[in-house]
């Protein structure tokens, strides 16, 4: 019979070291710092630069130091990836906000200036609609990150006013790359012939590619010397 209880199997180094230098070595390897100073800084105090280096080669080559250091690097990749899905779902909410959302509509009976309840054409009690704002206890979560500030108005009630939806589109198109090509594009039409030439140069320079980037306009046929 399957035992449906049974304990799923851990992902090769999931699981801290025992070896508190080896976990030390092992994150700041993951953090993108060299073999000698982790090697230093997880607690083996060595002067020998290349003893250290050494050192570290041969703690790389352990299984479970080499999965420990892929596993932490896959992690803090994911973390990366993670924040800026939130911040784009964050800047995106904030784009589509409606303010319509904080206020709401209620009725109000006209009174003449005596204070009098006015009526209508048939004879029912005249109301007008006004809008106020929502109270704020009111609001889903969802909707009261989008609010940047309150204020009170003139009968203190709280007055929310949202984020930048153009800031927030500005953000977004930034995050996602938009426009940049057409930015790139137009910056090159704007360049004279001398200046593009020389800017092709100093990059093909650079590159370390020899080409001939001369040029000559050509002149057209005098007719009179056919």
């Amino acid at each position: 019979m399957t035992n449906l209880n049974a304990l799923a199997i851990a992902s090769p180094g999931s699981r801290p070291l025992k070896n508190t230098r080896q976990e030390r070595y092992c994150r700041l390897r993951a953090s993108a710092q060299p073999r000698i100073p982790a090697y230093r800084e997880a607690g083996w105090e060595t002067s020998d630069d290349a003893a250290a280096y050494s050192n570290g080669c041969r703690l790389e080559r352990r299984p479970e130091i080499k999965d420990r250091i892929a596993y932490l690097t896959r992690q803090e990749e994911d973390l990366i990836v993670e924040k800026r899905r939130r911040i784009e779902e964050a800047l995106w909410s904030v784009h589509e906000a409606d303010i319509g959302d904080l206020f709401e509509t209620y009725d109000v009976i006209e009174t003449d200036k005596d204070g009098r309840i006015q009526s209508d054409a048939n004879g029912n009690i005249a109301t007008q609609q006004k809008q106020r704002p929502k109270l704020l206890s009111d609001l889903p979560p969802e909707i009261r990150r989008n609010i940047e500030k309150i204020t009170l108005d003139a009968k203190d009630r709280a007055v929310p006013q949202l984020y930048s939806k153009l800031a927030a589109s500005q953000e977004l198109r930034r995050m996602n790359n938009i426009g940049a090509k057409e930015r790139e594009q137009a910056d090159v039409s704007r360049l004279s012939d001398e200046e593009l030439i020389s800017t092709l140069a100093a990059q093909a320079k650079e590159l370390g590619i020899n080409i001939d980037l001369s040029y000559t306009f050509h002149k057209p046929k005098d007719e009179r010397n056919s």
